[in-house]
């Protein structure tokens, strides 16, 4: 009798560990995270601009944004919660913090556990020498009953995005330009691009039109984004910093 009751016991102790795993692995597929912390080496890294995300499929992939790329990436997960991430691809995309980008994927690479508590992810190295710390995303608070086009919440500054296929706050997530040459400085233009980079969507101030801009190679290198009408508007990079061009002409700079 007293082996049997071990036995038990045992089964449970095993059983109970197998459902608090099982739990901890279907919250983690079961929401978008968004970063809201990342220490290396007992420093906390100053937050990008756009906020990278993180999503982990019913399979074994998982993709997000490390804040303006987009990227794909496999993972393993394994008992008392060990997971591992090996990166895939990214786009390719210039933007304002390559360098915190560059430091998030390959921490992610170093990535060997995971918790989930409170609706707060946290990934961690071996060393203890790296935390990431993510948070869900409200969904609600991108559409809701105060919608708009495609019912993005425009009372909390979502607006549609024809190459996110998403409700985004351009303000978060687009590229800022400051009017130059005469015009009002006190409106700021957005270029928001698409995951792949293959189209762009300008928002320029008093126009309800957000033209789909697309890339095009340069003859001297490098890319530009348009439409076939040369009255419309020119997307590139110049001395290091993205410019709107209208014929020729210079009427935004990105913002410092």
């Amino acid at each position: 009798m007293k082996n049997v009751n071990l036995i038990m016991i045992a089964l449970l102790v095993m059983f109970s560990g197998c459902k608090s795993m099982d739990n901890s692995l279907i919250l983690l597929r079961a929401h978008e995270w968004e970063l809201k912390s990342m220490t290396e080496n007992n420093m906390v890294l100053t937050n990008p601009r756009q906020l990278p995300t993180l999503e982990f499929s019913d399979s074994t992939a998982v993709y997000g944004s490390a804040g303006c790329n987009r990227f794909f990436a496999t993972y393993t997960v394994g008992e008392k919660g060990m997971i591992t991430i090996k990166p895939g691809g990214s786009t390719m995309m210039f933007c304002p913090d390559m360098q915190f980008e560059d430091a998030y994927l390959k921490a992610l690479n170093e990535v060997k556990n995971y918790t989930i508590k409170d609706n707060e992810l946290q990934l961690k190295d071996d060393a203890g020498k790296l935390m990431i710390v993510y948070g869900v995303v409200d969904t609600l608070k991108k559409v809701g009953v105060a919608g708009g086009d495609h019912g993005c919440n425009a009372s909390a500054g979502y607006t549609w995005s024809e190459v996110r296929q998403n409700c985004i706050r351009i303000f978060e997530e687009g590229i800022k330009f400051i009017a130059v040459g005469g015009q009002d400085t006190t409106l700021a233009a957005y270029v928001v691009f698409a995951a792949d980079s293959l189209q762009a969507e300008a928002f320029v101030p008093d126009s309800e039109i957000h033209p789909i801009l697309d890339r095009r190679s340069l003859p001297n290198g490098g890319f530009a984004w348009n439409q076939e009408d040369d009255d419309t508007l020119n997307v590139r990079l110049m001395d290091g910093r993205w410019i709107i061009e209208k014929r020729g002409k210079v009427i935004y700079s990105q913002a410092k």
